[in-house]
C-alpha cells in the first residue's frame, strides 16, 4: 500500500504536474546558498530552461555572482547532481540561471483570521445533576465542578 508520499513522488514525475518536480528542484538548489541571502529569496521560477531568482535586498556584484557559480556549479556537476539530495533536478534541464534584485521590502504573509476564530460559546450545562459515586475523592471532584457550572449559569442569568 502506497503513503501519501510515494502518491506524491509518482505524480510530480507526471508531465502535467512537472511544476511540482521544478519547485523541488528549486528548492534544493537554493539550499547551496548562503542562509542569509537565502531568507532574502522573494520567488523564483523556471521558464525556458532557464532559474529566475528575485532577491529583496542591496547585493553586490560579488554576492550577486556567487549566487549564480554555487548554482551553476551544482548543476555542471554530474556527480552532484546524480547524487539522492538533488534527484529532482535530473529531470530539469537548467542551461542558465539568472538573479534579479528587487528593492522593494518582502511583504511578510498574515494567515486570514475569520470572526468564527474570536468566537465564545456560553455554557449551556444547567449542572442539575445527581452525582453518586463511590470514590470519594472522585465523587468531591465532580461535585466541585457541578458547583462551578451552576455558579457560572447563575452569573449568566443575572447579566
Amino acid at each position: 500500500m502506497k503513503n501519501a508520499q510515494d502518491i506524491i513522488t509518482t505524480l510530480q514525475y507526471q508531465p502535467q504536474y512537472k511544476k511540482l518536480l521544478h519547485n523541488k528542484c528549486i528548492q534544493k538548489l537554493l539550499s547551496t546558498i548562503l542562509p542569509a541571502i537565502r531568507r532574502s529569496v522573494k520567488h523564483s521560477y523556471i521558464h525556458k530552461n532557464k532559474l529566475f531568482i528575485t532577491i529583496t535586498a542591496g547585493l553586490n556584484k560579488y554576492d550577486k555572482d556567487n549566487i549564480i557559480n554555487s548554482i551553476k556549479m551544482v548543476l555542471n556537476s554530474p556527480m552532484i547532481l546524480e547524487s539522492e539530495r538533488f534527484m529532482e533536478c535530473n529531470s530539469t534541464d537548467i542551461e542558465d540561471v539568472i538573479v534579479y534584485i528587487d528593492h522593494k521590502p518582502k511583504t511578510p504573509l498574515y494567515l486570514y483570521t475569520t470572526q468564527t476564530d474570536k468566537l465564545k460559546y456560553l455554557e449551556r450545562a444547567s449542572g442539575n445533576v445527581t452525582i453518586e459515586l463511590e470514590d470519594k475523592k472522585l465523587q468531591e471532584l465532580m461535585q466541585s465542578i457541578q458547583d462551578i457550572i451552576k455558579k457560572e449559569k447563575q452569573e449568566a442569568h443575572d447579566t
